[in-house]
């Protein structure tokens, strides 16, 4: 069983990885296997869980949040938020609980981000390593909004929607997040890869089928996300 208490560290940082849940009882417990042993603190944050997530959770020693909050049905955003808020480690790393990320290869991104003297390190998924990996309707969408903010912010993000990403105690304590819906996802990439104290990259990840069923209705995501990004780059101090 996993402590949650700084024993390990990963190249003399101690580090928190945390997951923003609703309702991923079934796969938890797999999950939180695929974390390497040198994660010191693992911290499950549940927004609106209505199954076991938080008596699984705690049956597996990890630290437990509950934020309820949410946005028109939504609390992805602000599980994120308080998730970050509450790491304490010298590295934060995230994913999604739904097993669609490689979680179990952290060494190779603290490596990179470590080396590389970065603040945040997004995994980026495309182009994609398994071609089956995710369906047309999404491949379709992440790439109209990677053009999207090529165009209107003159950048180039690979993944703009990735659900994995790492950052150190400069970039939480910089940067300054408030989406607390869907749209933290875009919102953490833009604000780091900006910010002028902050290093942002990226890093290609391999995407693993997910578990469980989506939270997610795509179109209206989707929409969702390509109003909120435009609506940022006009509104954003230059």
């Amino acid at each position: 069983m996993r402590v949650v208490y700084y024993a390990c560290m990963y190249r003399g940082r101690t580090i928190s990885f945390y997951y923003p849940c609703r309702n991923e009882a079934p796969h938890l417990k797999d999950e939180l296997a695929r974390l390497p042993s040198f994660v010191d603190e693992v911290i499950i944050v549940s927004n609106r869980s209505t199954d076991d997530t938080v008596a699984v959770a705690h049956s597996l020693n990890a630290r437990v949040i509950q934020d309820d909050r949410e946005k028109d049905g939504i609390g992805y955003g602000y599980a994120h938020l308080s998730g970050i808020a509450a790491a304490t480690g010298d590295i934060i790393a995230t994913a999604d609980a739904d097993g669609t990320y490689p979680v179990e290869k952290l060494a190779t991104l603290l490596d990179v981000m470590i080396d590389g003297d970065i603040d945040f390190l997004s995994g980026s998924r495309y182009p994609l390593l398994n071609k089956e990996s995710t369906t047309l309707m999404l491949k379709v969408g992440v790439w109209g909004l990677n053009t999207e903010v090529a165009i209107l912010y003159g950048k180039r993000i690979k993944d703009i929607l990735s659900g994995m990403w790492l950052m150190n105690r400069k970039a939480k304590e910089r940067m300054r997040l408030k989406e607390g819906d869907w749209n933290l996802s875009p919102e953490i990439k833009l604000v780091a890869a900006f910010h002028p104290e902050v290093r942002f990259a990226e890093h290609p990840i391999e995407l693993y089928a997910r578990r469980g069923s989506t939270k997610q209705r795509y179109l209206k995501t989707g929409i969702s996300h390509l109003l909120w990004i435009a609506k940022h780059r006009f509104s954003r101090k230059r």
